[in-house]
């Protein structure tokens, strides 16, 4: 199996490198490969089997290498270093013209060649015909007598040497012709005393200097092409050159690059028109094209005005009957709705979270909509109701700062017990191993929970309803062991590593390949009927957590080890 393919021929020619990825992703076998790395631009993406294309230095491809595919074109053969890992094999492809040096170095690719890593070279029919017919005219081949057609390293590397020498003869004159350029101006600058400190530049002086290094822009057809067409060799294109443009030039300079003529040149021979004014050989296809790029932006979001609904300042009033808050779907919807208008929202599986969480129509509405996902517009869940210690209400920013005011207000008129029992509390993601949550904090809340009254009660969020709130804002570290396990039960996940009966199950067939339980039964005896998922929650828990935090969850956290190895990793 191939993983990587070199592309330093600049074979693939039917698309760019994002689609080029693509193609070779589905064509790849899903049950070893999951990733498709390539680049843009200068940038290196990868693209996953729901074909997002993320940065690969945040996805977790970078620590999967194993379950990926590679294409480098042709520019990124060079300067690129990947840390393949064992028993990797790529594709090296040969186009025209391609030299030592390049091959050498896109070979270089792989850096265990030759113990741990392995090449296999592919070319275009016209480049196998070329490396044919270079065989065959050989002296080893004819004193073999061979008459195997079969083509081995050997007759690759002789075809690249001959491309090598030819690109070398091929810029021979450029170098030459340059070299005129490089006279001139050394002749333009002679007319200045550099070493007098005292050296007044006058404008006519840099004036004359600049007209003596000017090189003609134009040249007119009757010197292009008025000449008689005729076969001379590099060393005498070049005098010719020389004798008519030479004002003074550098007679060191010009006979250290005669010399070199002479010696390297050869007798081959060119017409002495196609030089760079009519014609230029393109030795390297990396050259940088300059273009003039528009970059298409979005139409700007309009953000949705703030509204208070009368029955948000209603959840402080404790001598009124408690609200049913089912029968005002204006103001108040399941917690799933939060995903309505973004492409997870089928996956999140309304019916399937507690029926005591809620969000606020407030909270979903974020900007005015025409259409478009609301994937980049999901509101963070920072704030959060706790109503007369039954519900938990996610609250927009807007609605958190009016209710702070009013339960800060009657918290200081008169302190009860049944006040204690609706509070405004802060609710961060952790995403390091040692922050806070805030959540269950007693200081923190409002109002705070810190009182001599005995009476007043003190309430933490249960343990299984506090994983549900850690899932929805994207939390990717767990503080003990403890949430770690009431999390993987609260997706229905039996995972590594497995006590006796665990393994006995997943060898039965009841845990699939990434620890989820689908039966009830099997639930039930695997201890897992908190799970109220009635499919694998998994795919919307990568996304959602992906869309949190704007980046993968690595698979050094909790939650990225969970949802993509499917292993608990130890929490001391």
């Amino acid at each position: 199996m191939i993983q990587v393919i070199l592309d330093v021929g600049a074979l693939f020619i039917d698309g760019n490198n994002r689609q080029i990825a693509i193609k070779w992703l589905d064509l790849s076998n899903t049950n070893r490969i999951d990733y498709a790395v390539y680049f843009e631009m200068d940038a290196i993406f990868v693209c996953d089997r729901q074909y997002q294309h993320h940065a690969f230095s945040t996805s977790p491809a970078s620590e999967r290498l194993d379950r990926c595919l590679f294409y480098l074109d042709e520019i990124h053969t060079r300067g690129t270093d990947f840390k393949f890992p064992n028993e990797f094999r790529a594709a090296v492809t040969l186009g025209n013209g391609l030299t030592k040096d390049r091959l050498v170095q896109a070979c270089m690719r792989m850096r265990k060649l030759g113990k741990h890593h392995w090449l296999s070279f592919w070319s275009s029919s016209e480049v196998h015909h070329q490396i044919q017919i270079l065989k065959k005219s050989s002296t080893l081949y004819k004193e073999k007598e061979i008459v195997n057609d079969h083509i081995s390293l050997t007759d690759i590397l002789r075809w690249v040497y001959e491309n090598t020498q030819q690109a070398t003869w091929d810029g021979l004159h450029h170098w030459a012709i340059q070299s005129l350029s490089f006279q001139q101006k050394i002749s333009a600058f002679w007319n200045i005393n550099w070493k007098n400190d005292q050296q007044i530049f006058t404008n006519i002086m840099m004036e004359n200097l600049a007209k003596a290094s000017l090189e003609a822009e134009i040249l007119d057809l009757k010197t292009m092409y008025g000449h008689k067409k005729t076969f001379q060799t590099v060393y005498e294109i070049y005098s010719a050159r020389y004798q008519y443009s030479n004002t003074g030039y550098s007679i060191e300079i010009h006979e250290a690059v005669s010399k070199r003529l002479l010696d390297y040149g050869g007798s081959k021979t060119l017409l002495t028109q196609l030089l760079d004014e009519e014609q230029q050989r393109e030795l390297e296809r990396e050259q940088e094209a300059e273009e003039e790029r528009q970059q298409v932006r979005p139409i700007a979001a309009v953000p949705c005005e703030p509204i208070l609904h009368h029955e948000i300042m209603n959840l402080c009033e404790m001598e009124d009957p408690i609200l049913n808050l089912s029968h005002l779907p204006n103001v108040f919807c399941p917690i799933t709705d939060a995903f309505i208008g973004t492409t997870f929202y089928r996956e999140s599986q309304p019916g399937c979270w507690e029926e005591n969480l809620w969000i606020t129509t407030e909270f979903k509405r974020v900007i005015q909509t025409k259409g478009e996902s609301l994937d980049p517009f999901l509101r963070p869940p920072r704030w959060i109701l706790i109503y007369r210690n039954q519900h938990i209400i996610f609250l927009s920013p807007y609605e958190a700062n009016e209710l702070m005011g009013r339960l800060q207000y009657l918290y200081h008129k008169s302190p009860s017990q049944k006040l204690m029992q609706t509070t405004l509390r802060l609710l961060l993601p952790r995403t390091r191993r040692d922050q806070s949550t805030l959540i269950n904090a007693r200081t923190l809340t409002i109002p705070p929970l810190i009182s001599s009254d005995p009476e007043i009660p003190d309430y933490s969020i249960p343990i299984g309803i506090l994983v549900a709130l850690f899932a929805f804002n994207g939390t990717i570290y767990f503080e003990n062991k403890r949430e770690q396990d009431a999390y993987c039960k609260f997706l229905g996940l039996c995972l590594k590593p497995r006590n006796e009966t665990e393994t006995n199950a997943f060898d039965k067939g009841w845990i699939s390949i990434d620890g989820f339980v689908e039966n009830l039964e099997y639930r039930q005896r695997l201890q897992l009927h908190q799970c109220r998922f009635s499919s694998n929650p998994l795919s919307f828990i990568r996304k959602l957590t992906e869309n949190r935090n704007q980046a993968h969850a690595p698979l050094s956290s909790h939650v990225g080890s969970i949802i993509i190895n499917a292993i608990k990793l130890p929490i001391e």
